[in-house]
C-alpha cells in the first residue's frame, strides 16, 4: 500500500475512538500527516492544525476491521501502545499499523524501525509502572471502602485494576488516577471507570488516621538509623511513587 507522507498537522480529541477515526481517514486518503496533536499537545505547538472530529460509529467499524486483519499480538501491541505516555505516539502507531498490514509479521520483529522501537520501549515503561504500582499502592479504609490515589505517568489504571479485583474479590475499591482524571471502581471483582472525574470526597474516619499514625510509628521504631541506605532505597522505590504512600507522609 503506497502511503504519501504529507506536511499536514492533524488534531483530535485524544480519545481512543478519536485515534481510530484518524486511522480511518489516514488510510482512506493514503496520507499520513507529519504531526498529530491532541488538545494537550496543541497548546505547545505553533503549527496550524486540521481538526478531525471523532466519529464513534466509524471508530467501531475501524476497530473491528483491524482486529480482523491484524494478528492478535499486533492488535494488542497497538492498543497498549495507545495507552503509553509517548510523544508522537499516534504517528508511530500509524507506522505500526501499516507495517503490520503489509508484512503480516510480528511487530516485535521490526524493532529496527524507529517507530516500533519507540513504542516497544514505551510499552516496557508502561508495564514496569503497572508492576511497581501493584506493590506501592497504599489503600485506606473509608467506611467499608478501600481507597487510594495514584499519579502514574502512563495510562496504567485499566491495567492495574484487574490485579486488585482478583486480589480482593470481596472488597469495594476505588483508585483515583489524578494524572488522567480517571476513577477506577472495583465492586466485588467487577471493574468500571469514570473518565474526566474529580477526586471523590470523603469524611475520613479517625480510626483510619490512627492506623496510619501507628503504621508510621512502627516504621520509625524498626528503622536502624545507622543502616539507612538512601541510595538503595531510591533504587527500589523512586520518589515519584512516594507522594501518596502513608509510609512517607
Amino acid at each position: 500500500m503506497q502511503i504519501e507522507e504529507t506536511t499536514e498537522v492533524w488534531e483530535y480529541d485524544g480519545s481512543f475512538h478519536g485515534f481510530l477515526t484518524i486511522v480511518y481517514h489516514a488510510f482512506k486518503k493514503r496520507q499520513f500527516p507529519e504531526i498529530i496533536l491532541t488538545p494537550d499537545t496543541a497548546v505547545e505547538s505553533l503549527f496550524l492544525s486540521h481538526w478531525i472530529s471523532t466519529d464513534t460509529a466509524l471508530a467501531h467499524k475501524m476497530y473491528k476491521r483491524l482486529l480482523t486483519r491484524l494478528r492478535q499480538e499486533n492488535s494488542q501491541f497497538i492498543i497498549d501502545g495507545f495507552y503509553c505516555s509517548l510523544k508522537e505516539k499516534e504517528r508511530f502507531l500509524l507506522d505500526a499499523i501499516q507495517i503490520a498490514l503489509e508484512s503480516k509479521d510480528l511487530l516485535l520483529n521490526h524493532l529496527g524501525h524507529p517507530s516500533i522501537l519507540a513504542l516497544q520501549n514505551a510499552l516496557k515503561s508502561l508495564f514496569g509502572e503497572v508492576h511497581l504500582f501493584t506493590g506501592f499502592i497504599r489503600f485506606e479504609y473509608i467506611g467499608e471502602l478501600l481507597y487510594s490515589t495514584i499519579a502514574p505517568k502512563h495510562f496504567s489504571l485499566p491495567y492495574l485494576c484487574p490485579h486488585f479485583a482478583k486480589r480482593y474479590p470481596q472488597e469495594m475499591i476505588m483508585i483515583y488516577d489524578e494524572t488522567h482524571r480517571l476513577l477506577g471502581i472495583i465492586e466485588h471483582g467487577e471493574i468500571s471507570f469514570i473518565e474526566n472525574s474529580e477526586p471523590p470526597t470523603f469524611h475520613t474516619k479517625e480510626s483510619e488516621q490512627e492506623i496510619q499514625d501507628y503504621w508510621r510509628s512502627f516504621l520509625q521504631a524498626i528503622t536502624i538509623q545507622e543502616r539507612k541506605n538512601e541510595r538503595a532505597q531510591l533504587s527500589h522505590l523512586p520518589k515519584r511513587y512516594r507522594h501518596h504512600m502513608v509510609d512517607f507522609n
